[in-house]
């Protein structure tokens, strides 16, 4: 496995089962050509399944104590797995400029292993965007509950983490189509959404649309995603726009207009060759813009890519944060004022003030004075609801 990388190349990482699909899927697309590509597995019977066009990317982690059968869906193996792989991963990425990594949450291997590339990038001074797979709902509580524990510990080492529900696909789906085809167009939508993600992190974009957006959007929120790419191919360069446009709002990982207009934060971009005009760049990105919601922060960017001559790419990233999260974090804060105010005195050099505590005096009303009745440690002289604290309502 060659573990050096020529400078400012983009590499895709996957992680597990569903992170090598997705990078198979990438090998067959031709808008892929010059993208390195690896894969990091514990199972190896799903890694020798894989045709890529160069076995030497393709990894087996952790051989030596997993043996080549995988995780079973244990998290912490799978960080166990990525943490022995460490020297190999850190020559991956040292000469990577951009680091995609991409897979499915709720299992073993991708949801264990994440934090650990996340940690090591973050350490070398690379930059690191993780976009990541929901499950779908019928695959069960067990592994949705574990994708959404994953994402919200990957959130606390990366701020640049896409989590885009499977469920997704539903808007578009027949309900005929096989169980086994649901899982291809995921990997298939979600490896066009890598190529519409290195579309708008691409350096050089001539209207502002890159990671220091992306990060802003997402920075220490848990959100979904839903991200979508639509291509238009023509000589005439204002048809090519109106294909594009046509094609990103039946994505099936956006989910429609629908999406775009209940979206917390959304990026628009368009890629396109050097016969892009100014005139149909303004028209494309006005229409796309204009699908927002008038409260979504919207961000626009614009790119030219020489290869792409006849072609427009027009990328969207709508970003909802999960209000839930944001529910238990203002609970907390109301919860705590006690524990404010003693972090405020301690940064301020102030001495804390002792707290009084909230003691009940109870009372034995008539029988004060009087030998107390007294079964098991209980003093029946004193009324039931005041030993057991019981709020009286005084209309108040």
């Amino acid at each position: 496995m060659t573990d050096t990388l020529p400078k400012n190349q983009v590499l895709v990482l996957g992680l597990g089962g569903a992170g090598g699909r997705v990078v198979e899927t990438l090998s067959r697309l031709p808008e892929a050509a010059g993208i390195k590509l690896s894969v990091f597995d514990t199972d190896q019977n799903a890694l020798e399944r894989l045709t890529l066009p160069d076995d030497d990317c393709k990894v087996l982690c952790d051989n030596q104590w997993l043996l080549g059968q995988g995780t079973g869906g244990d998290t912490i193996k799978g960080q166990r797995a990525m943490t022995r792989e460490s020297h190999r991963l850190q020559g991956l990425i040292s000469q990577a400029s951009l680091l995609i990594v991409v897979g499915g949450l709720g299992g073993g291997t991708a949801t264990g292993g994440a934090g650990v590339i996340s940690r090591l990038a973050r350490s070398m001074g690379n930059t690191a965007v993780f976009l990541f797979e929901l499950p779908f709902a019928f695959e069960g509580h067990g592994r949705v509950k574990a994708a959404e524990d994953g994402l919200r510990g990957l959130l606390a080492l990366s701020d640049t983490v896409l989590g885009i529900p499977n469920d997704l696909l539903f808007s578009v789906l027949p309900s005929e189509v096989s169980f086994a085809d649901a899982f291809k167009m995921a990997d298939m939508e979600l490896a066009r959404a890598t190529l519409g993600l290195i579309d708008i992190l691409r350096p050089g974009n001539l209207l502002s649309s890159d990671l220091g957006d992306l990060v802003s959007v997402l920075k220490n929120r848990k959100s979904y995603a839903a991200i979508g790419v639509g291509c238009g191919k023509s000589s005439d360069v204002g048809e090519a726009c109106t294909q594009a446009l046509a094609n990103l709002l039946d994505s099936p990982f956006l989910g429609g207009a629908a999406k775009l207009k209940d979206a917390d934060a959304v990026i628009i971009n368009l890629t396109g060759g050097e016969n892009l005009t100014l005139s149909e760049v303004k028209r494309t990105l006005a229409s796309a813009g204009s699908l927002p919601g008038l409260s979504a922060r919207v961000m626009i960017g614009a790119n030219i890519r020489q290869d792409l001559t006849g072609e427009v790419h027009l990328t969207a990233i709508a970003v909802k944060y999960d209000e839930r999260e944001a529910a238990v974090q203002l609970s907390q804060d109301a919860k705590s004022p006690t524990r404010r105010r003693r972090e405020k005195t301690t940064r301020s050099g102030e001495q804390p003030v002792q707290q009084m505590l909230p003691l009940t005096i109870t009372s034995s009303g008539i029988f004060e004075g009087k030998t107390p009745t007294i079964i098991d440690g209980v003093n029946f002289d004193i009324p039931a609801f005041v030993r057991n604290q019981v709020p009286v309502d005084t209309g108040e």
